[in-house]
């Protein structure tokens, strides 16, 4: 141990703060950081999650990152910046410190530039403060900024933690530390000691905590399952529950695989007249649920179902996109199938009946054929996916047409012996084989590959024209088989697509049809 590192060690820099009312500082004293020998592995980074308090009211929150410097002496540390629609996320950031560092330097508003010591051991804290100054409202939509109040807390990990540059593969460990403020957290955060993790799936993480936080858990198929929920709303927590049990199962059935822990957690928007928010983040072990407290039950069904399925979708089906414009290019995948398997699955797992998933279909087709960027290329929703909710709307709205379209296609070219079921499952087959998956195409392109390779047409004609350029998709009349087809109906401002039950008057006829249309079975046209 060099002697000088060691008085490096117990020095702090002080490296940004704001005018604000004084947080109060409840934590003890930190303990002094050591340097590791040079020979050491730098090791993971650990993540330590704290309340502040003023009185009994929640004021802040305290993260903690504790880690070793780079064999340079110079170590680039990432504060949150942006996260979905938001931005500039480092200003509800206070007091950020440094322990063991020799200089701290501002490189922009986000990047700490820390000097010190090679492999000395290091500490930042820094308090993280709400974007909001009240309870969040319908009218907020779903929040991707923090949010701190009194007696309870949200925030997603790309909103609360730094991360060093370049290190998000580097092993992370995280710890939650409530004391006896009474605070509960529910985070997929506490999955890491189980199955260990990394700093993405830190910054790629939900954190949902409070006095009144209710937690149902339960063994689901081998693997828990968790809910955590703030509030009372128009169901009750265990029929909630029940309906999150259901879609788990249903999706996990698809995938054959029984998946590993996840965590719900269910965020409280107060309501206003005439309005409602339903909004819903999928994590690759959880997802994050902020609904206006008047939702009834029925809605969620969807919401439930669509996030649950990007466990899988993008994440296992495919490499890691080449940066947001990539990630952009392939929504239509991304967002559009999962929007698609969403209403397959309800209809399989018996949430919905056919009138269900024939309402989203109709419902889909309707604001497709209205959307005021129907005909808008791809490169549009690279520029303006989060900045326009017509354009972010799109991807959702094309790709349930592409697939219905594609499914038909390859079940004509293999006579009925394959559909879409079987191109995903390959997909994820081919990841989970993979040396290196996330060196893969992205799961768009590895879809357009593995289709043509199980049989079906090369997809390179419809995806310039329906993809890239924008052109409008008419689907064929009888594209989803079984007992629905397609009418246009031609007498609004546009011509719009409708589908409508046809026979099927008896059980055992709906069943076979809802059998054929969620993707299950063939049919004769």
């Amino acid at each position: 141990m060099r002697p000088h590192a060691l008085l490096l060690a117990i020095a702090t820099v002080i490296v940004g703060g704001s005018c604000r009312p004084a947080v109060p500082d409840e934590a003890p004293p930190p303990e002094p950081v050591a340097p590791r020998p040079a020979s050491a592995e730098p090791g993971p980074i650990a993540y330590r999650l704290s309340p502040v308090l003023d009185g009994d009211a929640l004021v802040a929150l305290r993260v903690e990152l504790r880690f070793v410097a780079d064999d340079s002496g110079t170590t680039r540390v990432r504060l949150p910046q942006e996260w979905a629609s938001e931005r500039e996320l480092w200003r509800y950031l206070r007091d950020v410190e440094v322990e063991g560092a020799r200089a701290v330097t501002e490189d922009g508003p986000a990047l700490r530039v820390i000097e010190s010591e090679p492999g000395a051991s290091l500490r930042m804290s820094y308090l993280v403060v709400s974007a909001y100054d009240r309870e969040p409202r319908t009218d907020d939509g779903q929040p991707f900024a923090p949010i701190v109040r009194p007696t309870w807390f949200h925030a997603f990990g790309e909103s609360l933690f730094a991360s060093l540059d370049e290190q998000d593969e580097r092993p992370a460990t995280f710890e939650w530390d409530g004391g006896s403020t009474g605070l509960r957290l529910a985070s997929d955060l506490q999955h890491l000691e189980a199955v260990g993790g990394t700093v993405s799936d830190v910054r790629e993480s939900i954190v949902l905590g409070g006095r009144e936080l209710a937690v149902l858990e339960e063994v689901v198929d081998g693997a828990p399952l968790r809910m955590a929920i703030l509030g009372e709303y128009g169901f009750s927590h265990q029929a909630f529950f029940d309906m999150a049990r259901t879609i788990v199962r249903a999706e996990r059935e698809l995938w054959g695989e029984p998946g590993g822990p996840f965590t719900i957690t269910v965020a409280p928007l107060t309501p206003l007249e005439h309005q409602r928010s339903l909004g819903g983040t999928g994590r690759s072990d959880a997802f994050a649920l902020t609904i206006s407290q008047d939702t009834p039950i029925e809605p969620l069904r969807h919401l439930l179902a669509h996030e649950y399925f990007h466990t899988w979708n993008p994440r296992l089906l495919g490499g890691q996109p080449r940066g947001e414009e990539e990630e952009m290019r392939g929504k239509w995948f991304a967002e559009g199938f999962t929007e698609l398997y969403t209403w397959r699955l309800l209809l399989r797992s018996g949430l919905y009946r056919l009138e269900d998933f024939v309402d989203d279909w109709n419902a889909a087709l309707l604001d497709y054929a209205s959307s005021p960027v129907r005909n808008e290329p791809n490169s549009r929703i690279v520029v303006d996916y989060w900045n326009d909710p017509d354009v972010g709307q799109l991807p959702y709205l094309r790709g349930p047409l592409l697939g219905a379209l594609w499914e038909r296609s390859l079940r004509e070219a293999t006579d009925g012996a394959r559909g879409l079921d079987d191109v995903l499952l390959a997909m994820r087959a081919i990841h989970r084989e993979a040396d290196e998956p996330s060196r893969l195409p992205d799961a768009a392109g590895l879809f357009v590959t593995t289709y043509q390779e199980l049989g079906g047409p090369a997809l390179g004609p419809q995806l310039e024209r329906f993809v890239e350029r924008g052109e409008t998709i008419i689907l064929p009349q009888d594209v989803l088989g079984g007992c629905l087809r397609l009418e246009t109906d031609t007498e609004g401002a546009v011509p719009v697509q409708r589908l409508r039950i046809v026979g099927a008057s008896t059980p055992e006829e709906r069943q076979a049809c809802a059998r054929v249309v969620s993707g299950r079975g063939t049919s004769a046209r």
